[in-house]
């Protein structure tokens, strides 16, 4: 009796808050608590023991009030003023990869598993920075501009598998970051918009592209920020961090 006077009690503290939102949400609430029915056989047994003397409750005139869990009358949280359940929801507007002009389906979530540029966030930073060799930034998103983010990786891949594989200097390494996700580290990098190459030497920013640029172009710039190579045409000097 005690355990459904809370309940109830709790239950009505609910209710209020929910009709100080909206006043009509709970128009049908008294339908939530039902008449429980009680076991017979222990009803009898109660009977015999007390005399044939029939209990009554002094709050609801004999009935037991009670919540059925398991009923399949069970209000659903809409029904009651807490809205759509989120899996019915992407039930009916399901995420799917966008698919580039070129037909490729995009899969961010694959390229965490099988990448060449590694994702990264702001606590293993320093780790990659401060290191002498050579690094590489894409600060990107995955979901504005996706196809123009998406082709920039896969170009920038390709570009740094032809290094990997030369095998005749110190490779470049090569990272990610999603502006949206680690927004400290890309405000630190003075990023605001996407997707952007950083070309970064012992944590030194060297050079910053905002272009989109091909694998073919992407090897050029590396050889020449990292190996001494001819600069490429399409490199402005006035956008060149000191390379000293």
């Amino acid at each position: 009796m005690k355990v459904e006077d809370f309940i109830r009690d709790r239950l009505q503290t609910t209710f209020d808050a929910i009709r100080e939102q909206n006043v009509d949400a709970l128009g049908n609430h008294k339908d939530i608590m039902k008449d429980g029915v009680r076991d017979k056989s222990k009803s009898k047994e109660s009977d015999d023991d007390d005399g044939g003397e029939e209990e009554e409750d002094e709050n609801d005139g004999g009935k037991e009030v009670v919540i059925e869990e398991e009923s399949e009358s069970w209000p659903l949280d809409s029904d009651v003023g807490w809205g759509v359940r989120a899996s019915e929801y992407f039930e009916k507007h399901p995420i799917k990869n966008v698919v580039g002009e070129d037909g490729v389906e995009i899969d961010w979530e694959g390229e965490i598993d099988d990448n060449w540029v590694q994702e990264i966030n702001c606590l293993e930073w320093e780790s990659f920075a401060f290191h002498p060799s050579p690094l590489i930034v894409l600060v990107f998103e995955r979901y504005n501009r996706a196809a123009d983010n998406w082709k920039n990786l896969k170009e920038l891949e390709k570009a740094v598998k032809v290094f990997w594989r030369a095998k005749d200097h110190l490779p470049p390494r090569a990272v990610k970051i999603d502006i949206n996700i680690e927004k400290d580290l890309a405000y630190a990098l003075k990023v605001r918009e996407c997707p952007q190459i950083l070309f970064l030497r012992g944590n030194k920013m060297v050079y910053r592209e905002k272009e989109l640029r091909t694998a073919d172009e992407l090897v050029q710039m590396i050889a020449f920020f990292y190996y001494n190579a001819k600069k490429p045409a399409w490199i402005d000097d006035k956008a060149l961090f000191s390379r000293s």
